[in-house]
């Protein structure tokens, strides 16, 4: 080859070898992280989603969330749920596979927790304390009560997610109030895993999910309110990342007869629990599951309490109608009080 040709095909390549390398420079450039939010209403409370990520995924989020509010809402006339509920006995109704997914789990955390059983829907309709709300009879209680009470919920709900099937027995109705909104954290879960943002928070009134690492590498700080003085907060807890969720009767509740009532049930009298706890928070390793334990702790009341402080698998704060906070040894050294009128219990 000519000396010439030859020295300009080595320049040639080398030319095309630095566009080679700029093109894959080019290529992996990366989009810089920024702050996107969304704040909208959906699972009867107030959403917001905080993510700093390459891409605005909120909308993706939002769209997923008003999707599973109108299967879920046993309050929406469209819904799978309203549509179970007010089917004939043993008639089968046709359900997607989160609807199918949400009634299993709720019975399998049943039948290993207790309490919480979500075929109260008679029960929670009748008194409709997030809409109309009203003290009923004791014989309208009693007929509420006779839907589901004392009987295995296996034997009141099938659900078959095989072909996409479900039914109620007996004139039991569902009502998945204590598990919604942290089943619905899990799906946000999901979109995230996809993506790995950087960091991201999705708040769903009591239930939250924080994932990820903070720009500035801080710890992510979850506020629990004062159960007495809602508007504020009494203690704080510092965590790398979580599903969170908190029960408490200030949350919904109506007065009547300068009797104030609950939005969370004693499933033995059907009526708005008594709970010696005033708030109790749960973390989990599933949004259902800290949305659903929180509510059957509140329940159950400070005699329970000690059980539920021991498990391993869960992270506990209660706060009592003392205003002491109790907590599970495994999150207490990241609990701090903020409200000097409240105390750890000894």
């Amino acid at each position: 080859m000519d000396k010439t040709l030859k020295k300009r095909a080595v320049i040639s390549a080398a030319a095309g070898a630095v566009l080679i390398a700029a093109g894959i420079t080019v290529m992996n450039i990366k989009k810089p992280v920024q702050r996107y939010s969304e704040t909208f209403f959906a699972m009867d409370c107030p959403c917001e989603i905080t993510l700093y990520s390459q891409n605005d995924l909120t909308g993706d989020i939002k769209e997923r969330i008003n999707g599973l509010d109108h299967m879920l809402s046993a309050y929406d006339e469209e819904s799978e749920i309203n549509r179970l509920n007010t089917a004939a006995s043993g008639e089968s109704v046709p359900i997607s596979s989160e609807t199918g997914e949400v009634l299993t789990k709720s019975v399998e955390f049943y039948e290993r927790y207790g309490g919480c059983n979500i075929l109260i829907g008679a029960v929670t309709k009748l008194w409709d304390i997030s809409g109309e709300p009203r003290v009923p009879s004791d014989d309208e209680i009693k007929k509420a009560l006779d839907t589901f009470d004392g009987k295995d919920p296996r034997r009141l709900i099938s659900i078959d997610t095989d072909n996409g099937l479900a039914a109620l027995y007996n004139g039991a109705q569902a009502d998945l109030g204590c598990i919604a909104k942290g089943y619905a954290l899990d799906k946000v879960k999901e979109i995230l895993d996809e993506q790995e943002p950087q960091a991201a928070i999705a708040s769903f009134g009591s239930s939250i999910y924080c994932c990820g690492e903070k720009p500035d590498g801080s710890p992510f700080k979850i506020g629990i309110r004062d159960p007495f003085m809602p508007d504020g907060l009494c203690a704080q807890i510092e965590t790398d990342g979580c599903f969170l969720s908190t029960s408490g009767g200030y949350e919904r509740f109506f007065t009547a007869d300068g009797v104030t009532y609950c939005h969370i049930f004693d499933e033995k009298t059907g009526r708005p629990t008594q709970s010696t706890l005033q708030s109790v928070t749960v973390i989990a390793e599933s949004g259902a599951l800290s949305d659903f334990l929180s509510t059957r702790i509140f329940a159950g009341g400070e005699e329970e309490l000690e059980r539920w402080l021991s498990e391993d698998d869960i992270s506990v704060i209660a706060i009592d109608d003392r205003g002491r906070l109790h907590c599970s040894e495994n999150i207490k050294k990241s609990v701090s009080i903020t409200n000097s009128e409240f105390t750890f219990a000894d």
